[in-house]
Formats: structure tokens, C-alpha cells, sequence
């Protein structure tokens, strides 16, 4: 049986400056802050609140490891945490594309349904460097 994809949202996530640990063995390691954005979609409506970060490391070849977490909520009030891993690579205008696998915690009710379902999620890092946009999928 083939998978399909459902819509569920799209988000604009605006970021600060990162702050760069600096060269490791395995690449650049840096910390980006999450300062806000918007959750808009079928499925999911609200606003990513501030405080949480992408600790991305960019490897040698100039792939970037995204492992971002933070934290949204709905229009109804409910917060969900998400936890965004993948990888992107440049688009050579300064821009970052990728794909990464969103996970979800949500307390039981009427949005358990993110934590029992498999996503997928698509990114784009702005060559601005001021947002990053993310279209998430449920593998159905």
C-alpha cells in the first residue's frame, strides 16, 4: 500500500541570530532562537511562542542537521511541543531547503491525534536569515 500526504500546516517561524559554539569535529555547531511566528492550516491554526531553538550543526559538506524544539499554540488555547529533526542544504542564494520529521507531545484530548499519527515536513531557511518557513505532512 502506497502512503498519501495530509496537509496539516504551515508555519513561519521567525529566528534571531544564532549563536555560533563555534567549529567541533563533526562541523559548526549553532544555536538558533525561535522568537515567534504563525501556525496556519488545515488541520492546525495558532502562533509558535518564543523561547525555543534549533541546535543545528553544519557538517563539512555543507549539510545542515536541523534538531529544533519549541513550542505552539492553538487558536483554542492548547499548547503543543514540537520537536523537528532533519536535514537541509544550500540552495546556493544563501537559502537553506530540506526535509524533517516533526514529532508532537500534546496532553490527551482533542489533538492526541498528533502524537499517534507519523509526519513528514518540508523547510526552507531564508537567505535573510530572519525566518524559516515549514509545511507539515501526515503520512496517512
Amino acid at each position: 500500500m502506497i502512503p498519501s500526504l495530509t496537509p496539516v500546516a504551515q508555519l513561519e517561524v521567525f529566528i534571531a541570530r544564532p549563536l555560533v559554539i563555534g567549529a567541533a569535529e563533526a562541523g559548526i555547531r549553532e544555536v538558533i532562537p525561535i522568537t515567534g511566528g504563525s501556525v496556519d492550516g488545515p488541520l492546525l491554526q495558532g502562533t509558535v511562542l518564543p523561547g525555543g531553538a534549533d541546535w543545528c550543526l553544519t557538517r563539512p559538506d555543507g549539510i545542515a542537521e536541523v534538531w529544533a524544539r519549541y513550542t505552539i499554540q492553538t487558536n483554542e488555547g492548547h499548547l503543543v511541543s514540537i520537536i523537528n529533526s532533519g536535514f537541509a542544504h544550500p540552495n546556493g542564494d544563501g537559502s537553506y531547503g530540506g526535509r524533517t520529521i516533526p514529532r508532537f507531545e500534546v496532553a490527551t484530548g482533542p489533538l492526541d491525534w498528533l502524537c499517534r499519527s507519523v509526519f513528514v515536513g518540508t523547510l526552507l531557511a531564508h537567505a535573510s536569515g530572519d525566518r524559516v518557513n515549514l509545511a507539515f505532512f501526515r503520512v496517512d
